[in-house]
């Protein structure tokens, strides 16, 4: 481990190279792992930048839901001072320092060291690396990035009092479920922990003013089986998770299916699931309140490539565009 903290000091695109100089190796999934690493470093890196020209001012061209982010939050810090903390965090998911980007980071610097210690020695393990490292590359795609703040920004939307709308995503029928809902289940912000025969989602670090300002402390714990059915639609939950779960968190979805086979596998509709798979798609938003902002009415410039054509990307009864990764 020693070694491997040295070695790690280095670039990535050193060690890599010298790997494969080393290795020797003629297994072409193992040359597959280090060229989808490679790009996967690449791709964050340019989404980075992206994220750290617009907080510098630049158009958010390509991602306009970072304005959208913004705006919701002002509305939001307007109607409830109190909860500024806690929009603070929730308006941070558009930046370098959020939880979505830093998560990518994780699941990146993860698939590095696997390759590094299994890689070259291991197919399977060379597989792994590389399914992982295509998903971050296109959950680091410009547009898929700006579709996953499509849950944030409905959590605002639900604390603003009815003042602004959600955006085209599935109601839960349960309204006695709280604004966070939209985020439960997804890795980036917390995780399922099993007890007393049941599993209760827990909020990471700063994510747990979910609990502490709205007020609800222990008196709401999520328990997956009862969120499982009356969840809302959501982005990650019908759609992102196969670019932005992991393998763990994917199998958690399928677990928590094969106990409620009649629950619909998708719960926003399908025209909402097709336009997020279209290359052509209009505004994901429906204004509905005299005070949405005047920009939700645009629609989006046409995407030149699709940010679904992957491997990740055919259909499944377990929901969404998942494949063998999919699964609720």
């Amino acid at each position: 481990m020693t070694y491997l903290r040295k070695v790690f000091r280095l670039p990535f695109f050193f060690v890599l190279s010298a790997l494969l100089f080393l290795s020797a190796c003629t297994d072409p999934e193992f040359e597959k792992a280090g060229t989808s690493l490679q790009q996967a470093e690449v791709d964050l890196q340019a989404l980075g930048g992206a994220l750290s020209g617009v907080a510098q001012g630049q158009p958010a061209t390509a991602m306009p839901h970072l304005t959208y982010l913004k705006q919701y939050a002002d509305v939001v810090r307007r109607i409830n001072p109190a909860m500024a903390p806690l929009v603070a965090t929730l308006e941070g998911e558009g930046t370098v320092n959020g939880g979505s980007y830093l998560f990518l980071k994780q699941r990146l610097d993860k698939a590095n060291l696997n390759f590094t210690e299994k890689g070259d020695v291991s197919r399977e393990a060379a597989m792994a690396v590389s399914s992982e490292a295509i998903a971050i590359s296109r959950a680091a795609s410009p547009e898929v990035f700006n579709d996953q703040l499509v849950d944030v920004i409905n959590v605002l939307a639900d604390m603003s009092k009815g003042e602004l709308p959600k955006l085209k995503f599935g109601e839960t029928a349960d309204k006695t479920m709280p604004p966070t809902q939209h985020l439960v289940g997804n890795p980036t912000y917390g995780r399922w922990n099993q007890g007393s025969g049941t599993s209760l989602w827990v909020w990471y670090g700063q994510y747990r003013l979910f609990s502490d300002v709205l007020g609800w402390g222990s008196r709401h714990r999520y328990n997956q089986d009862s969120w499982y059915r009356s969840r809302s639609g959501s982005y990650y939950g019908d759609v992102g998770r196969h670019y932005y779960g992991t393998g763990q968190n994917n199998r958690s979805w399928s677990s928590a299916a094969s106990k409620q086979p009649r629950v619909p596998a998708n719960k926003a509709s399908s025209s909402t699931l097709k336009s997020f798979k279209s290359t052509n798609r209009l505004s994901t938003y429906a204004p509905r309140t005299n005070k949405a902002p005047k920009s939700m009415a645009k629609t989006y410039a046409a995407k030149n490539v699709s940010s679904y054509s992957n491997a990740r990307s055919s259909p499944s009864r377990s929901g969404g565009y998942g494949g063998k990764s999919g699964g609720k």
